[in-house]
Formats: structure tokens, sequence, C-alpha cells
């Protein structure tokens, strides 16, 4: 009961997220970004280098690419708190650190949305950390776990992400008998 309980908090909250941020937006801004459409194929032309930076054992240079495909005022947002937000360089400091805590990782993209000039994707990451990750300690267990995350693409780069990865079913997995 309670797993269900945090994925509609996880949902709701991402809902909250999309919609503070479109309610904080001018009109004007609004009436400019609803005249980008980016078609499907853009989307994914758009957002594919960025997932291959989560496919830990087959990616290239993390720090060339971020910069290659982020926009210099990149934004990704997991919350509201301080520190929930962070820009370019974090970003490429925390993708990088996967390789060593978790150095099998992949995403593979279940589902791809177009609204406008934003992304939608649900994925499915896995992994087998390759020690203690968020305090559980290393087992040798691997972990399956939904992310969603809405791109938002300006001038085919990536200007802002946010995204949900529900990492209360991973150390669920990881803590089984």
């Amino acid at each position: 009961m309670m797993k269900y309980i945090l994925i509609i908090c996880a949902a709701l909250s991402l809902i909250f997220c999309v919609n503070s941020a479109w309610a904080a937006e001018t009109p004007a801004n609004r009436q400019d970004k609803a005249m980008t459409n980016l078609t499907d194929e853009q989307a994914r032309a758009a957002i594919a280098p960025w997932y291959s930076l989560f496919n830990v054992a087959s990616r290239g240079d993390v720090k060339a690419i971020q910069e290659q495909i982020l926009t210099e005022d990149y934004q990704s947002c997991a919350g509201y708190l301080p520190g929930e937000c962070w820009g370019r360089d974090t970003s490429i400091k925390v993708v990088s650190s996967f390789a060593n805590t978790i150095p099998d990782m992949k995403f593979d993209i279940k589902e791809v949305l177009v609204a406008g000039d934003r992304v939608i994707v649900r994925g499915e990451v896995t992994g087998t950390p390759s020690g203690e990750l968020f305090g559980v300690p290393h087992s040798g267990k691997s972990f399956r776990m939904m992310a969603i995350d809405i791109q938002t693409i300006k001038d085919g780069g990536i200007a802002k992400t946010f995204h949900m990865e529900n990492w209360l079913s991973a150390l669920g997995q990881l803590r089984a008998k």
C-alpha cells in the first residue's frame, strides 16, 4: 500500500512541477513557446544523445556530449528544495559519476510524447551498484525502476529537464532478501 502511495505522490509532484513552471511564465513566453512545434523525429534526434549518456557501457565523453546537447543555461530539476535544481556543470558531474557507482547502468526509452517544445520520456533504468548506494550496502543485486522526464528543447538543444526517478523502488529491490 505504501508503495502505491509513494508512486501517486511522485506523479502528483511531477504534475505540480510542470504546472508551476507553466504558471510562472508570462503569457508572451507561453505564446512564443507554443509556436515551437517539434516533430517526433526532431524530438527524438534532440534527446537521443542525452539518453545515450545513461547507457554507461557504451557512452562517449560525457562532458563533450553534454556541452554539445545542453544549452548553456540548462537546468535539471528534481524538486523544489535548495539544491534540487542544478546547471550544466553539475549535470556533467552527476552523470559522470554513474560510471563508478552503477557501471552497467542502462536507460531504455519506453515511450516518447511530444507537445510543442516539450518532450516527455518514460523510461526504464536498470543497473547493479558497485558499492553502497544511497545508504544501502552493496549486495550484488540489480534494480529496475521507472523514470519520467520532461525535456524542454530550445534551438535544438535541451534547455530544461524535469525528472522523477523511482529510487525508492530501486532501493527496495536492493534491500530485498
